[in-house]
This record gives C-alpha cells, sequence and structure tokens, in this order.
C-alpha cells in the first residue's frame, strides 16, 4: 500500500482498523473494522452526510461492534492478517478516488469501496440501515450539483475544487464563522459588484481586522438570497495561489492551469465570483523567464469585464505591489476596512463564541470576552481587532482543555505520596526487628486509606470529565442539527424542517437536565478574564499583578506609592502625578503624551530615578526607555532614533525609539543630559511633546500618546523651543539631611528585604542611622554618595561574613553608629 495516495484520516482509520482487531484479539483485519474505524472518528464530512440521510450513527456502530465480537478471536495473538475483502477496498477506493477526481483517498471514497464490495458483513449491515454504494454516492455527489445550477461539468468542478474552495457551498453548509455587524463595508461590497463596469472590489486594511471575515459575511448573504436580485446563486469562489503554482515543474505549466481556471470562471456568466485573498501575490507569482505572471493573465479579462474578481490585501503590500500596476490598480474599485471599535469587536465575538466553545469543549463567559477585547487592545498594540482578541479567547481556550483532560493537581499529589509510601513499605518489609514493623503497619493502614480517597475522588473526577464532555457533545450536535435545520429551510425540505426542530428540542431538554446537576468533582470548564489574563501575561511578559489591579485603583494609589519609593522633590512628584490623573481622566481629548517635564538640577538629586519609580508604578519595571543623548550629538544620530532612510544600512531594523514605543506603547521616556543633544535630534522630541506622534523611516505612524516624557540637565537651558514645549520646568535641588535620611533608611529596607530571602535578619538603631546620614551628606554627589555607601561598606563587610562562614542562616546583624557591621 503506498500511504502517498491516502490522505491523513484515512491512513490514521487504518491503524485504528489495526487496533480495533488486536482490542478484540482478532488474527484477521476485515472490513468491520475498518467499518467500526470510520465510525469512531466524530464529526467527520462522511459521518455529516450519513446523518443527513437519516442513519442512526449510534445503532450503526453497535451493531458493526456486536458483528466483531462474533468472530473468532485468538489468544496469544502475534501476527495480524488481512483478509481478501479488505484487500480489495483498499485497490477500489483508488479506483473510485480517481473516478471522483480526488488527488487522494478520502474517508467518503474509503466507505464507497466498503459497500461496492459485494458479500460482507459491513455491505449487509449497512443495507439494513438503508445504506448502499449508489445512495450514498448520489448523496456525496449533490455538493457538486447543488452548486452546479448553470451545468458545470464534473471535469470542472474537479478543477475548481483542486485550485480554491467554494465559499457558497461553504456557507450553505454552515461551515463559515457567523458575522456580526460590518454592515456598512458589505453593502459598499455589494455596491460595487452590482456596477455595470469596474465592478471588481479589493479591500484594503490592516491585517487581522477582518476582510476574508467581510467576504465570508457576503457569501453568507448570498447563501440566504439577502442580496439584490444580480448577485442571488453567485459562487464565490476562493483561489488557492499556493495550490496552483504547486507541481507546476515545466514552463508553462502554471499558466496553462490558470487560463483553464478563468475560462470556467468566463464560461459560468458571472455566476461565479473569484475571491483573491492576498491579491498583491499575484504580481510576479508563477513568473519565470518567457512567462507571464498571473496579473498579466488576469488584466486583459477584467478590462473586457469577462469575470468579476474580489481582492483583499494589507495597505503596504497594495501601495508596493498594486498602485505601481497602474493598469491593474484601475480595474479595481478600492474599499478601505478600518480596526472595528471595541464595542463592535466584542459584538464580534459573541458572535463566534458558540463556535469556540463546540471546538474546545468549554464555556466562555461573557466577562472573558469583554477582557480579551480591553486588555488586546491596551497590549498587544502591533496587532489589530478582532483578530487579536480571537486569538486570546482560542489560546485560553485550548490551555483550560488542557487542564480538564489532565488529572487535577489534587489526584496527582496524592499518587506521588502513594508511590512514595509504596517504595517505604517496600524497603521496610526487609527489616525484622520491632520498631519497624510498627512503622510498616502504619504505613499500610495510611496506604489503605489513602488509596481507598484516592480511587473515590479519581471517580469522581472521571464522572465530571464525562459529564463535561457529554454536554459538549450535545452542544456540537446542536450546532450540526442548526446547520442542517438552515440548509433544509434553504431547500424549502419542510419535512426534514419538523423533523431537526424536534431533534433540537430533544437535545435542548437533555442539555437542561445535564447543567441542572450538581457537579462530581469540582473542576473549572469556564473560560473567564483570570484565564484571559493568564494568556496575555505569557504573551507580553507582563506581570498578572499589573493586570489583575485596575487602571483607577493604580492612579489612586500613585501619590502614595510614589513617595514610599521616591525621597524629596515635592513639587516636582506631585506636578507629574496632578498631569498624569489629568491625563488618565478622560476629560481632555489629548493626543499629545501624558506629560512632558523638564527636570534640572545637579547630579545625584532624582532625575533619572523619579523616571524609574514612575514606569515601575504606572506601568511595569520594563517600561522606562532611556536614551543619552551624548549619543545623539551630531546631525546624523537622528536615524538611530527614527531608522535609516530606505537604500541606507539598517532600513529594515527601524529606529530605538520608534521600535521601542511601538512594541511598549505604555511607556516612561527619559532622555537624559537634553543639553547635548544635537538640534535635529531635539526636533524629533520637540514634535512627541506637540503632536504625539511621528513617522518612523517606513512610514508608519508611531503614537506616543500613552507615554509620559522627562527631560533631565544638569545646566541651564537655552533652547526656548524646549522651554515653549514642555508642560512644566521643575529645579531639582539637593537633599537636606532630613531627606538624606530618608534615603539611607529606604535603600537599607532594600537590603533588608534581600537579605530575609537568604534567613538573615538586619537591624540597625535610627539615631545611628542619622549620624551616618550627617557624614555621608553631599551637594556634588546627592543620593549617589548613599547608594555607594551602602554597596562598597554594608555590602561588603556582610560578604566577608559570608565567606569566613560566620553568616548562618537566622543570624541577626545590626550596624551601628560608625556603619560596622556586627553579629548579635
Amino acid at each position: 500500500m503506498n500511504a502517498e495516495k491516502f490522505s491523513q484520516l484515512v491512513v490514521q482509520v487504518f491503524k485504528d482498523a489495526q487496533n480495533i482487531a488486536i482490542r478484540y484479539e482478532n488474527a484477521e483485519v476485515t472490513d468491520l473494522h475498518l467499518t467500526l474505524a470510520i465510525l469512531r472518528n466524530k464529526g467527520t464530512d462522511l459521518l455529516k452526510t450519513l446523518s443527513k440521510m437519516g442513519v442512526n450513527l449510534l445503532e450503526f456502530e453497535n451493531k458493526i461492534s456486536e458483528a466483531i465480537e462474533k468472530l473468532r478471536s485468538s489468544k496469544g495473538l502475534t501476527n495480524l492478517y488481512y483478509s481478501r475483502p479488505y484487500q480489495r477496498i483498499i485497490i477500489n477506493s483508488e479506483e473510485i478516488a480517481r473516478n471522483m477526481y480526488e488527488s487522494y483517498v478520502r474517508l467518503p471514497q474509503l466507505f464507497l469501496a466498503i459497500l461496492r464490495e459485494d458479500k460482507t458483513s459491513s455491505q449487509a449491515i449497512a443495507k439494513d440501515f438503508g445504506i448502499d454504494y449508489i445512495s450514498l454516492r448520489n448523496e456525496l455527489m449533490k455538493k457538486f450539483t447543488d452548486v452546479d445550477a448553470d451545468g458545470l461539468s464534473e471535469e470542472q468542478i474537479k478543477v475548481l475544487s483542486k485550485y480554491g474552495r467554494n465559499l457558497t457551498l461553504e456557507a450553505k453548509e454552515g461551515k463559515l464563522d457567523p458575522i456580526i455587524g460590518r454592515d456598512e463595508e458589505t453593502l459598499s461590497l455589494i455596491r460595487i459588484l452590482s456596477r455595470r463596469i469596474k465592478n471588481n472590489p479589493v479591500l484594503i486594511g490592516e491585517a487581522g481586522v477582518g476582510k476574508t471575515a467581510i467576504v465570508e459575511g457576503l457569501v453568507q448573504r448570498i447563501a440566504k438570497n439577502d442580496v439584490p436580485t444580480l448577485l442571488r446563486d453567485k459562487i464565490v469562489f476562493s483561489l488557492d495561489m499556493a495550490s496552483l503554482i504547486a507541481g507546476a515543474k515545466f514552463r508553462g505549466d502554471f499558466e496553462e492551469r490558470f487560463k483553464k481556471l478563468l475560462e470556467i470562471i468566463k464560461e459560468s456568466q458571472g455566476k461565479i465570483i473569484l475571491f483573491i485573498d492576498e491579491i498583491h501575490n499575484i504580481i510576479g507569482s508563477g513568473s519565470t523567464s518567457g512567462s507571464l505572471d498571473t496579473s498579466n493573465i488576469l488584466k486583459p479579462m477584467l478590462a473586457r469585464g469577462e469575470i468579476l474578481t474580489i481582492g483583499a490585501t494589507t495597505i503596504d503590500e497594495y501601495r508596493k505591489f498594486i498602485e505601481k500596476d497602474r493598469a491593474l490598480e484601475r480595474r479595481f474599485q478600492k474599499v478601505l476596512i478600518e480596526e472595528p471599535s471595541e464595542e463592535a469587536s466584542i459584538s464580534i465575538l459573541r458572535g463566534v463564541k458558540n463556535k469556540y466553545e463546540s471546538h474546545h469543549k468549554v464555556k466562555i463567559t461573557d466577562s472573558a470576552i469583554v477582557s480579551a477585547v480591553k486588555l488586546s487592545k491596551r497590549y498587544l498594540t502591533e496587532r489589530f481587532l478582532p483578530d487579536k482578541a480571537i486569538d486570546l479567547i482560542d489560546e485560553a481556550s485550548a490551555l483550560l482543555r488542557m487542564s480538564i483532560d489532565s488529572m487535577p493537581s489534587e489526584l496527582d499529589e496524592m499518587n506521588r505520596k502513594i508511590t512514595r509510601l509504596e517504595l517505604e513499605k517496600a524497603s521496610l518489609s526487609r527489616e525484622e526487628d520491632k520498631l519497624t514493623k510498627n512503622r510498616l503497619k502504619i504505613i499500610e493502614e495510611n496506604l489503605k486509606i489513602l488509596n481507598e480517597e484516592y480511587n473515590n475522588k479519581k471517580d469522581l473526577w472521571q464522572k465530571e470529565v464525562d459529564r463535561l464532555n457529554d454536554i459538549s457533545d450535545l452542544k456540537m450536535g446542536l450546532d450540526i442539527l442548526n446547520e442542517n435545520l438552515e440548509s433544509a429551510i434553504g431547500n424549502r425540505d419542510f419535512e426534514k424542517v419538523g423533523k431537526y426542530e424536534k431533534e433540537i428540542e430533544d437535545r435542548k431538554e437533555k442539555l437542561k437536565k445535564y447543567e441542572i446537576e450538581k457537579p462530581y468533582y469540582p473542576i473549572n470548564f469556564e473560560v473567564g478574564e483570570e484565564e484571559i489574563k493568564g494568556v496575555l501575561s505569557r504573551l507580553t511578559g507582563i506581570a498578572l499583578s499589573t493586570l489583575n489591579e485596575k487602571e483607577i485603583d493604580r492612579i489612586k494609589k500613585l501619590k502614595e506609592n510614589v513617595k514610599s519609593h521616591f525621597v524629596g522633590q515635592e513639587e516636582a512628584v506631585y506636578g507629574i502625578i496632578k498631569a498624569i490623573i489629568r491625563s488618565k481622566s478622560g476629560l481632555l481629548n489629548k493626543e499629545d503624551p501624558i506629560g512632558a517635564f523638564l527636570l534640572k538640577g545637579p547630579s545625584g538629586t532624582g532625575k533619572s530615578y523619579i523616571g524609574k519609580v514612575l514606569a515601575d508604578q504606572l506601568f511595569d519595571e520594563k517600561s522606562l526607555l532611556t536614551f543619552e543623548m551624548s549619543e545623539f550629538t551630531d546631525k546624523s544620530s537622528v536615524t538611530k532614533l527614527i531608522g535609516a532612510p530606505p537604500g541606507y544600512v539598517g532600513h529594515e531594523a527601524g529606529g530605538i525609539l520608534t521600535e521601542a514605543v511601538r512594541t511598549k506603547p505604555y511607556s516612561v521616556l527619559l532622555f537624559e543630559d537634553i543639553e547635548v543633544a544635537d538640534r535635529e535630534v531635539l526636533g524629533i522630541i520637540i514634535q512627541i511633546m506637540e503632536d504625539g506622534k511621528i513617522t518612523d523611516n517606513k512610514g508608519k505612524l508611531i503614537d506616543f500618546k500613552n507615554t509620559l516624557v522627562l527631560l533631565t540637565s544638569s545646566s541651564e537651558i537655552e533652547n526656548k523651543e524646549i522651554l515653549n514645549h514642555v508642560d512644566e520646568v521643575y529645579n531639582f535641588k539637593s537633599f537636606t539631611l532630613e531627606e538624606t535620611e530618608k534615603i539611607l533608611t529606604l535603600n537599607l529596607r532594600e537590603l533588608k528585604k534581600d537579605l530575609i530571602e537568604r534567613g538573615v535578619e538586619l537591624t540597625w538603631d535610627d539615631l545611628n542611622t542619622k549620624k551616618l546620614a550627617k557624614e555621608l551628606m553631599s551637594e556634588d554627589f546627592g543620593a549617589r554618595i548613599v547608594k555607594r555607601f551602602i554597596e562598597n561598606e554594608i555590602v561588603t563587610q556582610i560578604s566577608l561574613l559570608s565567606l569566613e562562614g560566620k553568616l548562618k542562616p537566622d543570624s541577626k546583624l545590626i550596624i551601628d553608629e560608625e556603619g560596622k557591621v556586627q553579629i548579635i
């Protein structure tokens, strides 16, 4: 058997059939094992088709299982053999696949081969359920004839299905996700498609804003006949460029394929609308020396109005590829797709929630949806809604499903405890003394109690997992029935409509009973706000504590928190905090930064340190972006900030300032020693303070409205432009004796905290710190001399005690009036 001729699912079915034979201890793998393996692969298109034909799949599966139980079993099975019918089925499945224009043998062709094989048990049982080769083949071929109202041949259907997807058919079968909102964009699409000339729309927008989803929304409207008469019964065909190019080994192969595809679309006389996602890929695709590319084959047909085309691409790619080709650009009408608002994104996620609940078999709460939108909007700034919010929901659901399927930590801990006691029991059983025997008896009693408790809890956990899986299966079944109901309503098959409505009501009743039941074991199967925050924390590296704390609470505590980490400079601290409160209140519709401040004063007065404290308290410890202006003293250094222009080395890398803010828009920008910066560099900083936006070397607009800008200087600033554009200028003064003492105490507390983690306690007397502060007070070095004293004197002495082996866990240290460290 050549595995390359079979789809991955079919290969897996072969393996499952072998495993079933082994489980039933059958030496021979037969058609029955193959049929049971097919029926156990839930949710496949084949089973949906059989269900649509009125087959009771559960009863069918039971009958096949009963037939397998009647087969002869062999104890001590060593080799497996394949029955003659089994071998013929595999050969016949390849022939059926060729006749149905399939590249691989898929599940439907394999099952047809089973039904075609005469005098087999599977064929006989299938007939009892009203399934035979002819009826199933006709039902499968309806997929083509349903969308073939204008008489497309099987060969044409084969070409279309090989190089793309029939979106209209998928919409009728309910395979597309529901589309919420986007009515304005969809109507623009319909309006352009309804025009007599220049009726080829191209959707332009950033990645993830929903361009493809809008086309799928149009397709769903076509499937429901909710479109103007001109667009009714249209087939929207999505082109897969990779399939078109793949395997085109010789010159002309690609062009021949594409022309054949376009001829089919042309012959449909407007019945088929061609949808090309990432349409910029058609420029140059398939072209080799002496051959045409896709766009040059497409252009004449677009010019003559022989085919209807919808394109989708990003703004950058449109400028880079489509705009350059003026002849191609003229054939398309632009439809700009903006990122949806937070409210619209929440509505979109509510619409697709059921699909993700069915897939992951979990419940997604509304708070999770709201959090996914709001948090992704704030922290995943490089991406766009609704795509980034959907990704958070998907990831959180997948992680929760993994935790449900894994053994709970309580049971895992008990299992490990049992293993540990079993090992101890085995070790003690070899000893004969009385004390050991008593200990052995205690262990055996503990093991008995623990095993009983573990088995009971494990059974309850398994029951709860099964209950949750049953609920999920019922919900999935409801989704399939709703899809079938919509299809039956569309086809006006009222007999099936009544049947499906009754089944839906029955399933809803069962679901109610399950949901009323008290859980057997506490398992979280709801995706909530915490799960979303956990995923976001992993993606961005932002601490969970930061995500959990509400911004309003952080702002309220800001003054208190800053003062607990920063000493002195009261005027500057309060002024900056007031600006932050004004900005965060939302009363002023500001586009410029949160605030821009010039901090002047001698070295060591806390100008840089205030930036670190504010970054920690406002955002997180990684949000301080420091730029030393001594590195930006010449004209060319401006390229370091915003990136090198096109054609220069480093253009692709971007600027250190623009890239940093693009990836971390919530930041504190600290420009050190602003007086030494070049005028061109100052111009960029002034633009940030004035407009809150700058354009980088790639033409992208970088937004600074969520940044706090701090400029520091040790001397007088003569540049009036800088003075005019900052919100306030604050003079940082040298620290008083009282402030120096507070700084010393703060630093000692930090050291004490570090030592506590090592089991060592550090104490000092307030009178001693006063005396030390008086000695350390310096107008030239400010707070730096305090830090230097702690590192050079206190930390060095403690390190020496540790190296000499005198410092033990639970040791107590005291600092005397001379700064000497002694062990109490």
